[in-house]
């Protein structure tokens, strides 16, 4: 899963003298302490701020879900392959690799005078105590899962390193791009200070945490990639959209992140900042824990797939901006978003029908997990949706929570339904191969096991040739439909607020914010 959350609603320092009148945190043309203007409200060399409504939620990379704490730890940890925003793997801390023996050895060669940050060299050992680390059951890594096809590391040299696979594997290298299999130090591994100390070898350094407040980092001038302009790079976290479209337009944050397209509407004929839209991989769903009372029967759950419109959820909750999906949301695998389904959506008797099915004519009760400070139209399509499924019986009762208890409740299924926001991928394996095969990371989750779909997922990253995993990840579409674990809703996009001044910032379809690496505000 993965989420955009924020700890607690608070003030920004210094700012009491920029109020607006009758507009909460609106902000004039003056500058707060750490906006990225000095006194006079010139840029100050070297500062880039970004604002967002959420605060990260952890520093240990493996570990992490939320989409900030992804985008945030992105920038201080490398990966042995990194992803363009198209989707094509491009190097990273390896400057190359080679499969062998039929696909079952990959074999990479690292780069040369990689430092950490604090100025020790990077070598082949830390590469192995990072995939070590993420395939020890204890460790509770996200990744495991994508992972456990390597069934060695073999460090030949300091500049080599050999992963033996149990079967070849397509969408291992795009499993090793993730965050989540973020290269450690071997040092921070064996004195225990991963995700207490955060060290790593990206463009930027860890400087600070203010818990609800801020992050800061700082451009790491030995960077591999080369070395930075931003020098120094704040994510602020501010609670209202509405209050970073304000800061834009006073020029006091260089980049603001969006996710409600009602505020995104308000957000053009401004010269302050650009608009850029980005529609995302991620996908909204029901999700349905099938191990619970009435949700064991396939029936009841493909009933409560069947009573949502999804285009009912988009119009009211996102004022008409997505479109409705399947699972499966990889550019390069587009299916039918309904077969499998025995129903259209939105068809109230179909439901019914299928509900009497399941042995529950008169309805059921499902206590529903939903954030209340996350991603802007969260309550929204919770509250459509529990609308929607009232016309055939079933009550939501909705249990809205910030952002550590329902993580907390998640991960531990102690749920009956969740309104989710769940990152998508470039790869359909790497999509679900967590929630659903054998041994999945994020299986207990998922709320449903299953054989055949577990199996398809092995199948379809097994495939070498393009024809076969179309075909296979087809029947997998068809097949999480036909079992409904989750009922999926829609895609939809991401909103930044990029100021005049900022040259080099590249919206991805992952969210990721690499291109900062790159970026400088020339304004």
């Amino acid at each position: 899963m993965a989420l955009t959350q924020t700890h607690k609603r608070v003030g920004i320092p210094g700012l009491a003298a920029c109020l607006a009148a009758g507009l909460a945190l609106a902000l004039t043309a003056c500058a707060p302490a750490g906006s990225g203007k000095d006194a006079k409200g010139d840029a100050a060399p070297g500062k880039f701020v970004v604002a967002r409504t959420a605060d990260i939620d952890q520093l240990d990379p493996h570990k992490a879900t939320a989409f900030q704490t992804i985008a945030t730890l992105g920038l201080v940890y490398d990966r042995l392959v990194t992803v363009d925003k198209t989707g094509r793997l491009t190097p990273g801390l390896a400057e190359k690799w080679t499969a062998e023996d039929g696909g079952r050895t990959l074999t990479f060669t690292l780069r040369k005078g990689v430092t950490w940050h604090d100025g020790e060299a990077f070598d082949s050992a830390d590469v192995k105590a990072s995939l070590d680390r993420i395939l020890e059951e204890k460790t509770g890594a996200v990744a495991r899962s994508n992972l456990t096809v390597i069934d060695g590391v073999d460090t030949p040299d300091a500049t080599t390193v050999k992963l033996n696979l149990t079967r070849p594997s397509t969408a291992l290298l795009y499993a090793l791009t993730s965050v989540n299999a973020a290269i450690l130090d071997e040092a921070d591994i064996e004195k225990d200070t991963v995700g207490k100390e955060p060290d790593g070898t990206g463009p930027f350094a860890w400087k600070s945490w203010n818990q609800g407040q801020n992050v800061t980092l700082t451009g790491n001038p030995k960077y591999f990639g080369g070395a930075p302009a931003i020098k120094t790079l704040e994510f602020r976290t501010i609670p209202a959209e509405s209050s970073i479209l304000a800061g834009m337009k006073a020029g006091a944050f260089q980049l603001g992140l969006l996710s409600d397209p009602s505020v995104a509407q308000q957000a053009t004929g401004n010269d302050a900042f650009r608009l850029v839209k980005q529609p995302s991989l991620a996908y909204h769903a029901l999700m349905l824990n099938g191990r619970k009372g009435p949700l064991e029967e396939r029936a009841v759950r493909q009933a409560i797939a069947c009573a949502i419109d999804p285009g009912q959820v988009v119009q009211t909750a996102a004022y008409g901006d997505g479109a409705a999906t399947g699972p499966i949301t990889s550019p390069a695998y587009r299916y039918s978003t309904t077969e499998g389904l025995p129903c259209t959506p939105g068809n109230a008797q179909q439901a019914k029908d299928l509900l009497a099915q399941g042995g529950h004519p008169d309805g059921v009760t499902l206590e529903t997990i939903v954030m209340t400070d996350g991603y802007s139209t969260a309550v929204a399509e919770a509250q459509n949706v529990q609308a929607q499924l009232a016309k055939i019986g079933v009550k939501l009762e909705l249990k809205q929570l910030t952002t550590a208890p329902y993580v907390k409740a998640w991960v531990a299924a102690d749920f009956d339904a969740a309104i989710a926001l769940n990152g998508g991928s470039y790869d359909p394996y790497l999509m679900y191969g967590r929630y659903f095969t054998d041994g999945g990371s994020l299986a207990k989750a998922a709320g449903l096991d299953s054989p055949k779909i577990s199996e398809l997922l092995a199948r379809g990253d097994e495939a070498t040739d393009d024809a076969t995993r179309q075909a296979t990840y087809k029947e997998l579409q068809r097949e999480l439909l036909t079992e409904s674990p989750w009922a999926w809703m829609s895609q939809s996009a991401d909103y930044y607020l990029v100021g005049t001044g900022v040259e080099g910032f590249e919206a991805r379809p992952d969210q990721a914010l690499s291109s900062l690496a790159s970026a400088k505000n020339a304004g």
